[in-house]
């Protein structure tokens, strides 16, 4: 019941946000078409990250979304991967406010949805290789950074997946950069396989970022696929390896804490 009563409270502030979002979106979108000058997908893709942003800044259970930067710089264009364990993660990108463009599926054939992502040009991965490699590659070389999802789908268990070679061959085709993100607390908030959210505490951890071209493999362009797709996915492991180690360390410690006082 408790939890029901959350997602109620959720649901309300989620569709409040939305109401005051899309009855400011005229004004927002007439400032870049008159007087700013940007293409349409630009001001789109900036409109949905402003909507993200909003998103995990003030609405309950979401809010606030802790991003912590492991880097001294986040190289921009590049090519973002990150793990995803739950249908809510590309809502927690607008905490970044980057000019991005996301790699996906099924979002897609949603009628309204779909429309505004393809006006965006996101990208349809059902598409194939060829055809979202060479979007990726356009979008790239104009200043828009690209969004994807490296273990193809979400994980079950919370456990890593192996990495599929899209983003690290895109990477090694244009010689863009690769940033690793780690997301933690998402699987907790919802799950896959769950419709009601949990409350918990979500943080992207910003990675060292990883460079293609400038090693022994450049002229092996499948080593250095293997190469880069490696490095990232032992950064992004090693990462929530470690963090979860001392989010239950933590929770130990309270525990025996609370029995003190009992």
């Amino acid at each position: 019941m408790k939890q029901l009563l959350v997602n109620i409270y959720l649901w309300i502030g989620f569709i409040i946000v939305t109401i005051l979002f899309f009855a400011l979106l005229p004004g927002y979108l007439l400032l870049y078409i008159v007087f700013l000058r940007r293409p349409i997908d630009f001001i789109i893709r900036r409109a949905i990250s402003l909507y993200g942003w909003i998103l995990v800044k003030i609405i309950p259970f979401l809010a606030p979304v802790q991003v912590e930067s492991r880097t001294k710089k986040v190289p921009i264009p590049a090519i973002f991967v990150a793990n995803h364990n739950s249908a809510i993660d590309p809502y927690f990108f607008g905490a970044l406010l980057i000019d991005a463009s996301f790699i996906t599926t099924w979002p897609f054939k949603i009628p309204v949805y779909g429309l505004c992502m393809r006006l965006a040009r996101y990208i349809d991965a059902n598409e194939g290789w060829e055809k979202v490699s060479q979007k990726s590659a356009e979008l790239l070389h104009l200043g828009t950074s690209i969004i994807i999802w490296p273990e193809g789908h979400r994980s079950r268990d919370g456990r890593l997946r192996r990495f599929k070679n899209g983003a690290f061959a895109l990477a090694a085709q244009t010689g863009f950069p690769i940033q690793p993100i780690c997301i933690l607390g998402s699987e907790k908030l919802l799950p896959p396989g769950k419709r009601l959210i949990s409350p918990s505490r979500v943080k992207l951890i910003l990675l060292e970022p990883i460079y293609p071209g400038n090693n022994k493999y450049q002229n092996n362009q499948q080593e250095e696929i293997i190469k880069l797709r490696n490095q990232a996915y032992q950064a992004i492991k090693e990462t929530l390896e470690e963090e979860r180690q001392q989010e239950q360390l933590f929770s130990f410690t309270k525990s025996i804490t609370k029995g003190e006082q009992c």
